[in-house]
């Protein structure tokens, strides 16, 4: 009787046990909205800026601007990624940018806010969402901080606020600057940040 008991309670303790831990990993944790490794992302634009190598500190290359229209300007990093290419869906890409401009400046952002920081460990349901931003420099500035959110691999975790900002800051370097093909990078762009303005988180 005794036994029996026990192994009821054993079997039982385990099936809480199994339950709790589905819940957790299905209801809990916020799988959607992860972001690609933002360190292989900068090793394949040093792959096809710097393709022999040399001094990567003096030789600043601009990154690739494909008639400044970000998937097509992203392809040319396809064969530093090994066709693998499927991550670009979830990233836009700002054109017309160098290795020596500001660091502050975005490089890509995560199209959508997302409770990830980087794609390790998944976050809960209880983590806010934020906005993903790539600068230029890949966060390696010691001296510049995100006014908001935290740093990531990589990039940054911004408020919808300073996501914005920064976005128009980019824009606008851009355009001042007359980059090349700047009125198509400054056009696809805005239309983003158009569509965000009745987000507001």
């Amino acid at each position: 009787m005794r036994a029996k008991r026990l192994v009821r309670w054993i079997g039982g303790s385990f099936a809480v046990f199994v339950g709790l831990a589905f819940g957790y990993y299905f209801l809990i944790l916020d799988w959607q909205g992860r972001p690609f490794c933002h360190k292989q992302l900068m090793f394949g634009f040093l792959g096809v800026m710097h393709p022999s190598g040399g001094d990567l500190t003096n030789a600043k290359e601009p990154f690739p601007n494909v008639k400044g229209l970000s998937q097509d300007s992203l392809a040319a990093i396809r064969e530093s990624m090994g066709s693998h290419m499927a991550w670009t869906n979830d990233y836009d890409y700002v054109p017309g940018l160098r290795e020596d401009d500001p660091p502050d400046l975005v490089l890509m952002y995560f199209n959508r806010p997302t409770r990830w920081n980087w794609h390790g460990p998944p976050p809960t349901i209880c983590e806010k969402k934020a906005w993903i931003i790539v600068p230029v420099d890949f966060g390696s500035g010691s001296g510049f901080r995100p006014n908001t959110g935290q740093l990531g691999e990589c990039s940054e975790r911004v408020s919808l606020v300073e996501f914005r900002s920064r976005l128009r800051q980019t824009l606008d370097f851009v355009r001042t600057n007359e980059r090349p093909n700047w009125q198509t990078i400054v056009a696809e762009h805005t239309k983003f940040l158009d569509s965000l303005e009745h987000v507001d988180r």
